[in-house]
């Protein structure tokens, strides 16, 4: 009951924390400042070779983005485009969750047969596709072996040198 209570108190602080204390970040705060007025990035364009691959990306910097103190454009982060880095960022953890599931899921059962050093070796395609399908849910498996102690080792578990 009591590592239930602690479970639960850490997700709430964590939710409040993440969620609810930290202020957003804003872009423009008297750091950046538009391309066409930081001396830093003229400095830098004035210093490009006179070509047709630095003119056209140095005019269109210029023209709308903002720059830093060292001259460098930067991309303000907005709704738009905290969107655009949030759905890859989504989508590639959950495929990298839904493949180390599916491997790990595939493990714990090939250890529980007969024969395990065979079914790592030798894949065994009726464990392995209920493997990958058990993998697809990974989000709620996991949130539910953490919650009842599956997912994590016990304290007396782990070993400690001495120090």
């Amino acid at each position: 009951m009591r590592k239930l209570l602690i479970r639960l108190l850490v997700t709430i602080a964590v939710i409040i924390i993440g969620f609810g204390v930290v202020p957003p970040a804003q872009a423009a705060s008297g750091i950046l400042t538009p391309c066409s007025e930081s001396s830093a990035f003229q400095q830098r364009k004035s210093s490009a070779p006179d070509n047709y691959y630095f003119n056209k990306p140095y005019e269109a910097y210029s023209a709308f983005e903002v720059c830093g103190e060292d001259g460098l454009p930067h991309l303000p982060i907005t709704l738009g485009t905290a969107v655009d880095v949030a759905i890859p960022f989504v989508l590639f953890h959950y495929v990298a969750g839904f493949i180390g599931w599916s491997a790990r899921s595939y493990l714990i059962a090939a250890n529980k047969s007969s024969n395990p050093e065979e079914k790592e070796i030798f894949i065994d395609l009726p464990l392995m596709i209920a493997s990958i399908i058990q993998g697809l849910l990974w989000p709620l498996l996991a949130l539910k072996e953490l919650t009842t102690g599956e997912l994590t080792a016990k304290a007396n578990e782990v070993y400690v040198s001495p120090r």
